[in-house]
């Protein structure tokens, strides 16, 4: 058996050190999740946990009109984000893996709300009414798609760069830290600005360096190398890897299939970049363990302070907060109303989608336009009933030049004899102009007699297998029907089990064993493990550790406060307030053979000289 080289070794033991904190960490996650006091820091840890448990975190950083979203587009090779010119992404976007495209919806109070990959346009850029409600309670989306770089990375297409205090650019904090990797995105032509600078400054004292990438290199008479030359001299220091790309080249490329195009912009680099920085699992420990270091710190101050409350008198303010703060409940209704709205536009749209379906190029255009109605069946229709249209057109063309010409042949026999033309012609009658348009016609007719061939063909096929496709796509609406029922009633799911969360909120709060458990926990399990574990921290690191879990046990929490149940109402049936079956029916889809063929004209007769 081969024995495993001393970087393999390392790489190993980085993964198992790494997984065996990540498994400690998952219980004392559940432990602290029975406590609401810690609920915002425990939601940190499951994040922590999550992030660490999946593949690494890229983060696309940069101002309004960079390219960030048409970078990672192109990365995916299709335009999933879209690319708005007048409204820029309003919401940070994590794209993961699945086999299933959705959108999660992942808003501030932790609701979690599942939405099709058509509804991307709505969250993210849409100006709606609807859709500004939305997302004032949005936290973040999670978009699914089946792409084998999403197996190896997760990416995030961000908000803009925005200007804070003292000439720095801002950018949540929060989020910078769940991240592994940066990607600061400039556009050619266009230097990173004092405030762009300055933030980098401030990224350089949490140890992280991005990776500078100028995008557009297409587009500016400004030398590339040059430009990279004058930033590294500004800001080197403080970033990674320089690399200019770019991202509308490589969309384009993946169109056309331009294999010259796609390497000359440069996105195959960024992929392979990408890649490689993936395979840096040291880093990625490391990472892990200062955010669990930095989240130790803000347990150890929320801890320290819990003796010093009333805990039942703050338990019973928050969750009145629920039931009697009219501002906050109506805040929370509105945004329930707006997604309620979403749904059943959608619900309405799907009942009468073939409402007005009364031909095949109508239904054709229902085909190209909601997505939920394709599957092998149908995409093989559609491509016979294209090829049947295209050949009907290209037949009436030919008609239409057959008969133009006919009619100039009409006046030039007229003009030359006098007589109206018929057949056959005498011979004294033939000029040779006549010959040649007699000519002209015949080879038109040979022109028509061939595509009325092909028509007859995919006729056939239209024809055939109409009813076995109107069936499918019946069921196929039904189908998005039910999906669209689930949906609401998850979110009808997830508003009940938001009281069972309040009651349990009350019945809890006295019961502080659970931070008694997770002080054990954390002394006996959690601390031993770094300590003495082979992880990528310092001797001071270590103390602060040891110093920081210390502290945390120190609180004693073993006085439990008094409980009383509160009455919580129980939240309004969406189903039963929106009443699909009554107010919306499934108009099926209803085409007869006569509706799919196209009137053709009459062959032309060949004329015989």
């Amino acid at each position: 058996m081969t024995k495993p080289t001393d970087a393999q070794q390392t790489s190993l033991n980085d993964i198992t050190d790494l997984q065996q904190l990540i498994d400690r960490l998952k219980p004392l996650h559940i432990i602290l999740s029975q406590n609401s006091y810690v609920k915002d820091t425990t939601r940190r840890l499951k994040r922590i946990i999550d992030d660490a448990d999946s593949q690494p975190i890229f983060l696309f950083l940069g101002k309004e009109r960079v390219g960030k979203t048409t970078l990672i587009n192109s990365l995916l090779g299709r335009e999933l984000l879209e690319d708005n010119k007048n409204q820029p992404t309003n919401i940070n976007t994590f794209l993961r893996y699945g086999e299933e495209e959705c959108i999660k919806a992942i808003f501030l109070d932790g609701m979690v709300a599942t939405f099709d990959i058509s509804k991307l346009h709505l969250l993210t850029v849409s100006d709606t009414y609807s859709a500004q409600i939305i997302r004032e309670h949005l936290d973040f989306i999670e978009v699914y798609i089946k792409h084998d770089l999403l197996k190896a990375v997760t990416l995030i297409d961000s908000t803009a760069l925005e200007v804070g205090n003292n000439n720095t650019a801002y950018f949540s904090h929060s989020l910078i830290q769940r991240v592994d990797e940066v990607f600061w995105v400039l556009r050619n032509g266009s230097p990173a600005t004092v405030d762009e600078v300055n933030l980098l400054n401030k990224l350089e004292t949490f140890n992280i360096q991005p990776h500078i990438i100028l995008n557009g290199i297409d587009e500016s008479t400004s030398d590339v190398e040059q430009s990279f030359a004058s930033e590294k001299a500004r800001y080197g220091n403080k970033a990674g890897e320089f690399l200019g790309v770019s991202a509308l080249n490589a969309l384009k490329a993946r169109k056309t299939n331009d294999t010259q195009l796609l390497i000359d912009s440069n996105i195959t680099h960024l992929s392979q970049l990408i890649y490689r920085l993936v395979e840096d699992k040291q880093k990625k420990t490391r990472h892990v363990t200062e955010l669990f270091i930095h989240w130790l710190e803000r347990l150890r101050k929320e801890i320290e302070v819990i003796p010093t409350r009333e805990p039942y008198i703050s338990a019973l303010e928050n969750v009145e907060r629920y039931q009697s703060d009219s501002e906050y409940e109506f805040s929370r209704q509105q945004r329930d109303l707006a997604l309620l709205t979403s749904y059943e536009e959608e619900y309405q749209n799907v009942s009468t989608v073939f409402k007005d379906v009364q031909t095949l190029y109508q239904l054709l255009q229902k085909l190209a336009s909601d997505l939920y109605l394709r599957d092998s069946l149908v995409e093989k229709y559609e491509e016979m009933a294209v090829l049947y249209q295209k050949n009907v057109r290209d037949y009436r063309k030919l008609h239409v030049d057959y008969s133009m010409e006919y009619s100039r042949l009409e006046k030039q026999y007229k003009k030359l004899t006098g007589k109206p033309l018929t057949f056959p012609i005498a011979n004294n009658e033939m000029e040779s102009l006549i010959i040649e348009r007699i000519h002209s016609l015949n080879k038109l007719q040979k022109q028509c007699e061939e595509k009325l061939e092909f028509i007859k063909k995919y006729e056939v096929f239209v024809s055939e297998n109409l009813y076995t496709v109107q069936n499918r796509l019946n069921e196929l609406a039904a189908q998005r029907l039910k999906t669209i029922i689930t949906q609401v009633s998850d979110l009808n799911l997830q508003r009940k089990t938001e009281r069972v969360h309040l009651r349990s909120y009350a019945d809890k709060l006295a019961e502080f064993n659970c931070i008694v458990e997770a002080q054990g926990f954390l002394r006996d399990a959690i601390m031993p493990h770094l300590l003495n574990g082979a992880f990528p921290i310092t001797e001071q690191e270590k103390y602060h550790v040891q110093n920081t879990i210390e502290c945390i046990c120190a609180v004693d929490l073993t006085h439990q406060a008094l409980y009383n149940r509160l009455n919580i109402a129980e939240p309004d049936d969406l189903l039963v307030q929106l009443e699909f079956d009554s107010k919306y029916k499934l108009n099926g889809l209803s085409l007869t053979e006569s509706d799919v063929k196209s009137d053709i004209p009459e062959l032309p007769k060949y004329i015989e000289i």
